[in-house]
């Protein structure tokens, strides 16, 4: 047999089977995932700033209605509160609708918070 052929044939049978794009592992891992918190502010009067806060820190000030993203991603194996920290001057702002929760497979967008 050629050298070469037989370099070649050591070098491949070493390389083992296929078994898709992560080197041929099985299953799926969790670590690492994560998802971000947030949602959308509503009746802010202008000039006006919120300050929310999630899971008693990552406080977030708002001072325009719309929709708004806790900057610090959450495991997936940790919940979610949203309560209001810092009311606006003249305001009541209150969390509305989902104030709690969990990771339910994407990041959460859906936390509502109306101010009066």
């Amino acid at each position: 047999m050629n050298k070469s052929v037989l370099l070649a044939s050591m070098l491949l049978a070493a390389c083992g089977g296929g078994g898709g794009y992560d080197g041929g592992g099985s299953g799926s891992s969790s670590a690492g995932l994560t998802y971000t918190v947030g949602g959308t502010v509503a009746g802010l009067n202008p000039g006006g700033t919120v300050v929310l806060q999630n899971n008693g820190g990552d406080n977030l000030s708002v001072s325009t209605n719309g929709p708004f993203t806790f900057p610090t991603a959450l495991s997936y194996t940790t919940n979610f509160r949203v309560t209001v920290l810092t009311q606006p001057t003249g305001q009541t702002c209150t969390v509305a609708s989902n104030q709690t929760g969990a990771y339910g497979g994407s990041n959460e967008t859906s936390v509502a918070v109306t101010c009066r």
